[in-house]
């Protein structure tokens, strides 16, 4: 009997068929200790579409890794929870929640899950890298499903309490891309659909939601983590060298503004370098609004999303920018609710307007200034002419390269003819 008959990978499927296969395998999976939510494809109660539903009374407190628990319903999950049918939630014997998904033996996403596996710090709460556990790894004929704890998603409406709080978060996401460079593993996708936390609601109003965050935020019991490694790249040194660049074709242009390399049509690209931006340009989009309160939000993203490769942060620069501002950060609510929301892109805000002139002038030198009168036509030219104008950008800066490398090689054979 084939237990797997399809490619996990494919996004070509009828979703109720992956849903019924997910059905076939409770046997499979709960002889391993772990139990199904249950599938119910008629909907129940207030909601009319298939979903699926703990099987399993929910447990009380639980310790790291698993979520708190705090709800007026069971954390029933449905819609985006099941990343496109290769996920499904569970709960082990003891009733917490887990997520379960479906992996392709060989595929880098394996090989990184089983490094992680492997990571005591990954297990230890007071080393905790802040990348999603693996508890199990489960080999199923050339497959494996990865058993990690369930946590939530975030919102990308801010929540925080205080500018401080919002800063913890920051500095959470920061040590987890610090520990993944470490480890020479490139994202890939950072964005605010791979970042979780550690609690866990049924609530239908978010109202309910948000004030189990606030009291779980002035707590300090809050972990946020990246996590989905489905697109990640393990750059080890023998394969990619000690400093690996990748060709921008390897990175997409996604649904919001790229960096800089991408929007721009370089044609490589530092991948790690790369992480570092698409961090940024999360934190500008979510916390952008704070800086008139926490001014010291401005040299951090500047230094994360800023055009100037050479000058821009590595992930462990911006950790240690973070842990030195920290202590200045106030504790005070955040009035940004009382003005404007910005709606624009990261490359259009200036975070430094309306800042104190004392202030700009102690952290200019961290200001970015590689938005230079070049740049902006490029970005006028692509406004304007959209992909057809990334082509052209692509292929001039290609072009250059080619013909820059060509002279180079001419003046290395000239001056190694006058050497001998």
């Amino acid at each position: 009997m084939v237990l797997i008959p399809f490619d996990p990978a494919d996004v070509r499927f009828e979703i109720e068929d992956r849903w019924k296969w997910w059905d076939s395998m409770r046997g499979w999976l709960a002889e391993r200790g772990y139990a199904l939510y249950d599938y119910l494809p008629e909907g129940d109660g207030y909601r009319t579409y298939a979903h699926w539903k703990p099987s399993r009374p929910c447990p009380g407190p639980v310790d790291f890794p698993y979520p708190y628990m705090g709800s007026d319903d069971d954390p029933t999950g449905y819609g985006n929870d099941y990343g496109e049918g290769r996920v499904v939630f569970a709960q082990d014997n003891e009733g917490r929640h887990l997520a379960v998904k479906l992996l392709k033996g060989g595929s880098e996403e394996v090989k990184i899950l089983k490094f992680l596996k492997d990571e005591p710090c990954l297990r230890d709460l007071e080393s905790f890298p802040y990348v999603l556990p693996v508890l199990d790894l489960l080999p199923c004929e050339d497959h494996f499903f990865a058993i990690m704890p369930r946590w939530g998603d975030i919102s990308f409406t801010p929540w925080f309490p205080t500018l401080y709080h919002a800063a913890l978060h920051m500095r959470c996401l920061l040590k987890a891309l610090t520990f993944l460079h470490r480890c020479r593993i490139f994202h890939r996708d950072v964005a605010h659909r791979n970042i979780l936390v550690n609690r866990l609601t049924g609530f239908r109003d978010l109202d309910s939601t948000y004030l189990m965050q606030f009291e779980l935020e002035e707590e300090g019991k809050l972990k946020y983590v990246l996590f989905d490694f489905d697109r990640a790249i393990m750059l080890d040194e023998e394969t990619y060298g000690q400093s690996p660049m990748l060709p921008i074709h390897v990175v997409d242009r996604g649904f919001y503004a790229p960096p800089y390399e991408r929007l721009l049509g370089y044609p490589d690209f530092d991948p790690f370098k790369y992480d570092v931006a698409c961090l940024g340009i999360y934190f500008d989009e979510t916390f952008g609004d704070y800086i008139p309160d926490a001014p010291l939000f401005a040299p951090l993203i500047d230094g994360m999303v800023t055009a100037d490769i050479e000058k821009r942060f590595s992930a462990a620069q911006a950790l240690a920018f973070m842990d030195s501002i920290l202590g200045n950060i106030s504790q005070t609510i955040p009035s940004f609710k009382q003005s404007p929301i910005w709606l624009g892109n990261y490359y259009d805000r200036d975070r430094w307007k309306d800042l104190p002139e004392d202030f700009v002038s102690t952290w200019a030198s961290y200001r970015d200034n590689s938005f230079s009168g070049m740049i902006k036509f490029q970005m006028w030219f692509l406004h304007r002419g959209r992909m057809l104008a990334w082509y052209v950008l692509y292929g001039c800066r290609s072009a250059h390269r080619a013909v820059s490398g060509i002279f180079k090689s001419i003046f290395r054979f000239i001056f190694s003819m006058f050497i001998i």
